[in-house]
């Protein structure tokens, strides 16, 4: 009886071939999974640019109605016609004003314009810090109409900038209508962590202003602290450094100037 030759895999070639493939699936998985981190960590950052770009354009168009920044009159203290950087200082209390932590970082703040108040509690406030709240509400960043500024006026018992170290300020009776929410919780989940306004240049004649804001927005993931060197999302613990989201973790840093009107009935 003729016998017939079989050829097939012996046990080692069926073994280095399934150790290819997993091999070439564990690099597939890999690829994928990067590509995802990088895709969210891209949503992450288009997400603080967009929002970043939105509160800007906002300010813009209330600085832009105002006719000055704070009464020029009031600020020449000495009135010799000129405002100085030390009277434009003192100025800004009148329309800007701060809480901070006990590391000098903010908590939350005011910012006063036109007819307009902007009201916000930074990163700390919203994860259950001291913070200021609207009917009951901590809103990121809310404007809201305030033509008095009773929220950055330090003469107005009851406001913002009589806080102290109290647990949650609320100033709804000096609120005549729904804030409006500039920062919109959603997936990718953001908040201001600072908010600054330099003291505004100004012209005694014609009233109009430059004023230079500056804020940085980030995300609440991915352990953000603004008072690290270099790398904010590394958190203040470097040993915690695995436990932190990096995906979510995206900050930017925002600073503009903008112009008032100047002479107009329109108050400033």
């Amino acid at each position: 009886m003729k016998r017939t030759n079989q050829k097939g895999f012996t046990l080692i070639e069926l073994s280095i071939g399934i150790a290819f493939i997993g091999v070439l699936l564990l690099g597939i998985a890999s690829m994928i999974l990067h590509l995802s981190h990088i895709y969210q960590k891209g949503l992450s950052l288009r997400a603080v640019n967009a929002s970043g770009q939105q509160i800007i354009e906002d300010i813009h168009r209330a600085v832009n109605s105002a006719s000055y920044v704070a009464d020029v009159s009031r600020i020449d203290t000495n009135g010799d016609g000129i405002v100085s950087d030390d009277e434009n200082k003192a100025a800004l209390a009148g329309y800007f004003f701060a809480s901070l932590n006990s590391d000098k970082t903010q908590r939350y703040g005011a910012f006063c314009i036109a007819d307009y108040t902007y009201v916000w509690n930074t990163a700390s406030s919203l994860e259950g810090g001291i913070g200021v709240s609207i009917n009951g509400v901590r809103y990121r960043l809310a404007r809201f109409p305030d033509p008095a500024h009773l929220q950055c006026n330090k003469d107005i018992d009851g406001t913002i900038a009589h806080a102290g170290n109290v647990e949650s300020v609320d100033i709804t009776p000096t609120i005549s209508s729904e804030p409006v929410e500039l920062i919109m919780k959603d997936e990718v989940d953001l908040a201001l962590y600072d908010f600054s306004v330099i003291p505004a240049t100004q012209s005694m004649s014609t009233k109009q202003a430059f004023v230079s804001i500056s804020f940085i927005l980030a995300t609440l993931k991915g352990g953000v602290n603004i008072k690290a060197n270099g790398d904010y999302c590394q958190g203040s613990d470097v040993s915690e450094f695995n436990d932190y989201d990096f995906d979510y973790c995206a900050v930017n840093k925002f600073n503009f100037s903008v112009r008032t009107g100047g002479n107009s009935r329109k108050k400033g």
